[in-house]
């Protein structure tokens, strides 16, 4: 596969935010906002997507992406408020912007949600963000979920651009039970919006893919179960839990978009024997959307270059953003070449 090459950015007109809110500052790390052109061949899935880099530019660049509702900024947003993975990205946490180049990008779909991207094009995408932001070095990807579906594709098919990959709770292919349960969670959305109602069907599919994300361990601890009375709609407490995620959802993503990216989990497949950098694998032993027995898998195939830790956890496939503390033990020395 090639990756497209494009020139930098001016970046006179970029935007600037710090830590403490909009504008300049010395004492806090710079966060700069881009516009990457797609590739041409690629503007099915939009002309231009969102990158954002925090930090001092001659420090180690870190790309740092997530699950499909995550967004260009893990650490800091341009309104100058906590991004989605403040807790392991930021001033005094595991990945400290004062050491590294930390750069975010967001994932190309297609919003009419006709068509999905493969990961390997996600990665030619990400290839142009680092393209346009200047970055001419190896990177460390730090990918989570479909990011790190995504950083394997670029480290297979570019390893020149990645000096190390963290891979979190992802596989080379999907298993056979999420895709079903995505595919389900698809029908969903697009029966709603031939009905009129594409925003409720996007939450309803939301509240079924959380079943995924978290474990009936953790549901027996925080809910009770059963309803209260004979309406066959009547509420549970689980029920509004995921009622208020799925709303939660509708905020961050349309139904298109939901069903480009959700859809393109389903495309990604990758050969780790291709992959030629050292590697890092962390999984939940609790997950039940990546399985622990995929990781194993992956950890073999990539032989000698990889580490595992399976962690028991709460939280299932969310654990990355749950314990970012425990994962943040694994993946600063092994970023820092310290492991």
């Amino acid at each position: 596969m090639e990756l497209s090459v494009l020139p930098c950015l001016d970046t006179s007109n970029a935007q600037e935010v710090t830590s403490e809110g909009r504008g300049p500052s010395t004492s806090r790390p710079l966060l700069t906002v881009f516009d990457v052109p797609v590739p041409p061949d690629l503007r099915r899935f939009g002309d231009t997507v969102r990158a954002s880099a925090l930090g001092n530019p001659s420090n180690p660049p870190i790309v740092v992406l997530g699950g499909i509702s995550a967004n260009g900024f893990p650490s800091l947003t341009p309104e100058g408020s906590a991004g989605w993975w403040s807790n392991l990205i930021g001033q005094g946490q595991s990945i400290d912007p004062r050491g590294f180049y930390i750069v975010g990008v967001d994932f190309a779909a297609d919003d009419s949600g006709t068509s999905a991207p493969t990961t390997a094009e996600q990665a030619r995408v990400l290839a142009a963000a680092l393209d346009s932001i200047g970055i001419d070095r190896p990177a460390a990807i730090l990918g989570a979920s479909y990011g790190a579906m995504v950083g394997l594709a670029l480290a297979e098919a570019e390893p020149d651009r990645v000096s190390r990959l963290v891979i979190v709770s992802a596989a080379e292919r999907p298993h056979p039970t999420s895709t079903a349960a995505r595919e389900l969670q698809r029908r969903v959305v697009a029966l709603g919006q031939a009905a009129g109602c594409g925003e409720e069907a996007l939450s309803i599919a939301r509240g079924l893919a959380m079943l995924t994300y978290r474990t009936p361990a953790e549901f027996q601890e925080r809910f009770e179960g059963g309803i209260a009375d004979d309406g066959v709609l009547s509420g549970s407490e689980p029920g509004a839990y995921l009622r208020s995620r799925g709303q939660a959802f509708c905020s961050v993503m349309c139904p298109g978009r939901f069903l480009s990216l959700s859809a393109s989990i389903d495309r990604h497949d990758v050969d780790p024997t291709k992959i030629q950098v050292p590697c890092l694998i962390i999984g939940a032993e609790s997950d039940q959307l990546v399985f622990a027995e995929q990781l194993r898998t992956l950890a073999e195939r990539l032989g000698d270059l990889a580490q595992l830790h399976l962690l028991d956890s709460l939280y299932g496939h969310d654990m990355f953003l749950k314990e970012a503390e425990r994962v943040g033990s694994l993946i600063a020395p092994f970023v820092a070449g310290e492991e």
